[in-house]
């Protein structure tokens, strides 16, 4: 029911729209886009928290991309491939490769956004909205953070967006390599 409300908002928005070719990639840096050509912004929000709200709980596991249990990359690889429509690696520092740096103050649902947090070397999630994202923690598993409290600021790293458009119409993007300073920041993983 959710492609088919998703393939009957992007027709329509279609309408409006030029059509452009469909890009394919040739590195691992560059998503792939796999079925949702352009996808209403106002949708996505709506489908990341409905996600959200039916994997809230879901186990952590290191490695894991199911509902029996996943961890941070695995549920970006999830998201990306159910409601964003893009292929991504199950890999924290290759998902880093993937779309455009965005400033934290510009984040729309949808952008994937990193964390340094104290108890690891980097952490993944999804943008909701609202200060709000979606990841896998390992005490909590799959649930919703906020963005402003204490811990989660203080760790923010970096949003990439992986989705761009107008007129209220996103569609995937690819990014040829990392910019310099992500490629710094690499080093040593």
């Amino acid at each position: 029911m959710r492609a088919y409300v998703l393939l009957c908002a992007a027709f329509l928005a279609g309408c409006a729209q030029t059509n452009q070719p469909s890009t394919q990639t040739s590195t691992p840096l560059q998503a792939v886009s796999s079925g949702n050509p352009a996808i209403p912004s106002a949708a996505i929000e709506s489908e990341l928290r409905a996600f959200a709200t039916s994997w809230q709980g879901t186990p952590h596991l290191e490695g894991g991309s199911s509902r029996s249990g996943i961890d941070a990359p695995g549920l970006v690889v999830v998201v990306a491939e159910q409601i964003l429509g893009l292929s991504f690696p199950h890999s924290t520092a290759r998902q880093l490769g993937f779309g455009k740096e965005v400033e934290r103050a510009s984040l729309m649902p949808g952008d994937i956004v990193f964390f340094r947090p104290t108890s690891m070397p980097r952490h993944v999630g999804i943008y909701l909205g609202s200060q709000e994202f979606l990841h896998a923690w390992p005490e909590d598993g799959v649930s919703v953070g906020r963005m402003d409290e204490p811990y989660w600021s203080g760790a923010y790293w970096v949003g990439r967006r992986v989705l761009v458009g107008q007129d209220s119409v996103l569609t995937p993007i690819t990014s040829e390599e990392p910019p310099d300073s992500l490629r710094r920041r690499r080093v040593g993983w």
